[in-house]
């Protein structure tokens, strides 16, 4: 008997020892399938690529996909969000791993989803707060609308921007709660937000501490506020206070904020101090950079390898006056018997070597605020040494004095008004050339005084999903301001980014540029003019290489012929499509389109020139590193004649 009772307990540790064996363990294991279950009305497709686990393909050869407990939580959460801006409030979601054919180092993710029923918006409503701020409630809720599914997120965030709200107008403390009242079926929903204003609150004393390298004069931070003592509080105010003083670029860190506690002076009224806290920088700075970067380059934009040193001072006085000076050069990818130009596939294993393209030094003093404004004004020199012209082939001395102002409109808009002295000397000019050359600016003077505007609404600088930049520039050049060249030109550029679905990002860009002679003896430079080609421009042509060109016709040098004369209309559209591929890589199509006339009377569309091409992109912390192959759309096709462009950043 005793022996019987023995064999059976023995017999049943086995078998639960056995039946622990098989339980799972995450143990960051390979993840070989993930499987989704009960989602009637949304695809896998549109649900797995919200989620953090995936399933290991092929081509995951420099990242593997591995289990993370965290992450299976972490997408469950994902999963119910996603349905719940759907409408589908009541959703639920189950996750469960599991080892995949009895493989320990491999597993299987499941998610069981329950949908539940689809909620539509019934009616919106506001309860309590005040008449008076409650007037601006409406704006804030119109992303909810009235019988279409209820998107949770839209009504949270409607939530936190009524409390926004209140805090810009003198309640920081209200709270804002909301409810849904469902139907008897649970299909439909009336949606409250309930408004508990609290205390209006008044600024009381504001204190400023100063720490780290560097004291600013009191007056010099003040006048960056838009905070003051004795009026409501407003969280917008003390928000763009700190904006402003961290762009002045003084300070590693800005904070304001309310301290102490709350002074009643009423029932319903109270006083509240700040503090504001800004950690200075070091005064005087000495930066030395040697990388690749963008340069403009007579008439296109070009990535050089540069280094640059600058020595300066950032706080003169204590009134945030910068003085600085620098010195920078800059080379370029060229054949060893050519100009700077955009090297071609065939070019790939030829003779390359580096070429200089500009050598400068300067000097720049800004006042940061002009006539007691904030406006910025700019004064600077500089002395450009040796710089290869590459449409004439020679080099030049120019030394160039501007003095500018900045004024911001809003947020996003800026105008920027200049008035610039160049002075250019070209080098090793003979007799014969120099009536030739004094045309395209042999020891010539311009006078220019411009007007540049900009509006920025781009999410992100380096990778835009939206949002548009657009530009506007007006040169007024000699005539009466005197000098050896005379013309007026405009350039419009407009650039719009849109997201297709999660990834796809669609770009396009608009530019257009007109230039006119001014008065009889008006005339303008190739560098003036406008050309086109490039990678910034229409890819698969070599910079600078599209538009009207210097004939026999014109008189000029032997050295002239064939090169670009540059035009005096421009047109320019561009479409592209991005999009993330794996890993840190990125990929895009595009298509480029556009002509440089002489004039606008002899602009014909059926002139346009046109070109496409692929791209490939290397996200890096500084932006995309950008190699893209173009070629020339014509009737005899030849995908060996394109260019290949290797940028930083994307071509707009």
């Amino acid at each position: 008997m005793n022996f019987r009772l023995f064999f059976i307990i023995i017999l049943v540790i086995i078998l639960a020892g056995g039946a622990d064996a098989r339980k799972f363990s995450y143990r960051r294991q390979l993840i070989k399938k993930v499987e989704i279950e009960g989602n009637r009305n949304f695809s896998d497709n549109q649900i797995k690529p919200l989620m953090l686990t995936k399933a290991n393909h092929w081509y995951n050869i420099f990242s593997r996909h591995r289990l993370s407990r965290l992450n299976v939580e972490t997408d469950a959460i994902y999963i119910k969000r996603f349905y719940a801006q759907r409408g589908y409030l009541f959703a639920s979601v189950e996750a469960a791993a599991d080892y995949y054919k009895d493989d320990s180092s491999k597993a299987v993710v499941k998610f069981q989803i329950d949908e539940g029923k689809l909620v539509y918006v019934d009616s919106v409503k506001v309860e309590g707060g005040r008449e008076s701020i409650n007037s601006h409630v409406p704006k804030l809720l119109e992303k909810i609308v009235v019988r279409e599914p209820v998107n949770n997120d839209a009504v949270v965030a409607a939530a936190q921007r009524i409390r926004d709200l209140y805090a810009d107008y003198g309640y920081p403390l209200a709270t804002v709660r909301h409810f849904y009242n469902y139907s008897s079926d649970s299909t439909r929903a009336d949606i409250a937000f309930q408004i508990a204003e609290s205390s209006c609150v008044i600024n009381g004393h504001i204190n400023i501490v100063q720490e780290g390298d560097s004291r600013s004069k009191q007056k010099a931070i003040t006048r960056e506020m838009t905070v003051s003592q004795g009026e409501l509080y407003s969280r917008a105010k003390n928000i763009e206070s700190q904006q402003n003083l961290y762009s002045t670029g003084l300070y590693k860190s800005v904070d304001l904020k309310r301290v102490g506690e709350l002074r009643y002076i009423g029932s319903d009224t109270a006083v509240a101090d700040l503090e504001l806290r800004v950690v200075g920088r070091k005064n005087n700075y000495i930066n030395y950079s040697f990388g690749i970067g963008q340069q403009q380059y007579f008439n296109a934009m070009l990535s050089v390898l540069q280094s640059s040193i600058s020595i300066g001072t950032r706080n003169l006085w204590g009134f945030g006056r910068k003085l600085e000076f620098s010195a920078k050069t800059s080379h370029q990818l060229a054949k060893r018997d050519e100009d700077v130009r955009v090297i071609k596939f065939k070019d790939l294993f030829s003779d390359l070597r580096l070429k200089p393209v500009t050598n400068f030094v300067g000097i720049n003093y800004t006042e940061p605020w002009f006539l007691g404004l904030r406006m910025p004004l700019n004064t600077g020199i500089v002395y450009e040494i040796s710089t290869k012209n590459p449409i004439i082939d020679k080099y030049y001395d120019k030394l160039s004095a501007e003095i500018s102002v900045l004024r911001g409109i809003d947020k996003y808009t800026s105008l920027r008004f200049a008035q610039r002295f160049e002075y250019v000397s070209i080098r090793g000019v003979s007799d014969q050339e120099a009536p030739i050359l004094r045309l395209e600016g042999q020891n010539s003077m311009r006078r220019r005084f411009a007007v540049y505007g900009q509006r920025d609404t781009r999410d992100n600088i380096f990778v835009t999903q939206s949002g548009s930049y657009s530009y506007l520039s007006l040169d007024y050049v000699g005539h009466y301001l005197g000098g050896d060249f005379s013309f007026i030109k405009s350039e419009f550029s407009w650039s719009r980014y849109r997201l297709i679905g999660r990834e796809n990002i669609f770009a396009t860009r608009i530019r257009i540029g007109a230039l006119k002679e001014l008065g009889a003896d008006g005339r303008s430079s190739t560098e003036d003019r406008f050309t086109l080609g490039g990678a910034k421009t229409i890819r698969g042509f070599a910079e600078n290489r599209i538009g009207p060109k210097w004939t026999t016709a014109d008189s000029v040098g032997a050295n002239l012929i064939g090169n670009a004369k540059g035009g005096r209309f421009l047109i320019l559209g561009n479409i592209e499509v991005r999009r993330p591929l794996f890993w840190r890589l990125g990929g895009s199509a595009f298509i480029d389109a556009g002509n440089v006339y002489n004039e606008i009377k002899t602009a014909k569309f059926d002139g346009i020139v046109t070109s496409a091409g692929l791209g490939l992109q290397f996200f890096t912390l500084v932006g995309p590193i950008n190699f893209e192959y173009g070629f020339k759309l014509q009737r005899k096709l030849d995908l060996q004649e394109g260019s290949y462009h290797l940028t930083i950043l994307y071509a707009f």
